[in-house]
């Protein structure tokens, strides 16, 4: 396997893991979690539950997000790369 086939499978991996985690936190949201859904105006998901979500986030992958980061996740994609970010 090579590299960029490693990356993609680890991508795929969190994907799938943050995917889950939506949908516990937001039991009506079982719809398929595309990667560039808007957390608030494509899944319906209000600003708490964001806030839930990326706690969940955190515990899951053992780190925590800075302040600025927080503020700037809006889509499943921004949550994907925070995540990306610190493997």
């Amino acid at each position: 396997m090579t590299t960029t086939e490693t990356r993609e499978t680890d991508a795929s991996t969190v994907l799938e893991q943050i995917s889950a985690t939506i949908h516990d936190a937001v039991a009506e949201t079982d719809a398929p979690i595309a990667l560039d859904a808007a957390l608030g105006s494509d899944l319906g998901i209000d600003s708490m539950s964001v806030v839930e979500i990326l706690v969940q986030i955190e515990k899951r992958f053992g780190f925590q997000l800075k302040d600025a980061e927080v503020t700037g996740i809006t889509t499943v994609r921004d949550i994907l790369d925070a995540v990306l970010r610190r493997q």
